[in-house]
């Protein structure tokens, strides 16, 4: 644990002293993060996972929904036979996609982790905590973008994200929670749409499939 702790008080000293931690460095150090994150994330999903594998098994667990669905339907008693005869096969499928799945996770876990903790440290730091002009806050407490709206704290679900700017009540800031998980979301729809891959393992819409006769 040592060694890991002193690599990451490293890194936010770094951080922090070269002004990364500082809006609107901040913003675009998170940006950049998160695409590192997502390459990798979709890289070694690409060199582990048998895609054409998973991709056949998915459409041949969608077929047998589908077929099960319509023999619920229906009533149809052969349709029916012939999906439970399946069951088996499906539940084995399903077993296997989940494990497979999973297989990249472990690979990724610990650098994200590290990434995280690393990150979350650094926007702690009393430069930016200072941003903030709720001293109540919460999620927001490490400020990392300052809005050029305002937004409500009474909003359910996401308004403990914002708190006011201590520099203009008229704007909000974001803290670490929500700014990377817009880039997330951002940067892995991009990744998507340049590639053709869908970074958790299924096969992309741009893909498409073999074509039909």
């Amino acid at each position: 644990m040592s060694i890991f702790s002193d690599m990451r008080d490293g890194v936010v000293d770094w951080l922090v002293r070269t002004g990364w931690t500082e809006p609107a460095q901040s913003t675009i150090l998170l940006v950049i993060v998160s695409l590192i994150v997502s390459s990798i994330s979709g890289l070694v999903n690409r060199a582990i996972i048998d895609m054409e594998k998973l991709n056949n098994n998915t459409q041949e667990m969608q077929a047998h929904q589908k077929r099960k669905k319509k023999a619920m339907e229906t009533a149809d008693k052969k349709l029916w036979i012939s999906v439970k005869r399946n069951e088996d096969r499906f539940t084995e499928l399903q077993r296997s996609t989940m494990t497979t799945r999973m297989l990249p996770s472990l690979v990724t876990f610990g650098p994200i982790i590290f990434v995280f903790t690393t990150l979350r440290a650094a926007f702690q730091k009393p430069i930016n905590v200072a941003l903030n002009g709720d001293p109540t806050c919460s999620n927001s407490c490490g400020v990392i973008a300052v809005l050029p709206f305002r937004v409500s704290r009474s909003i359910p679900l996401i308004g403990n994200w914002f708190s006011p700017y201590v520099q203009d009540v008229a704007l909000s800031v974001a803290g670490f929670g929500f700014w990377y998980f817009l880039s997330a979301v951002v940067v892995s729809s991009l990744l998507q749409r340049l590639f053709g891959i869908n970074l958790t393992g299924m096969q992309s819409p741009l893909q498409g499939g073999t074509p039909q006769r």
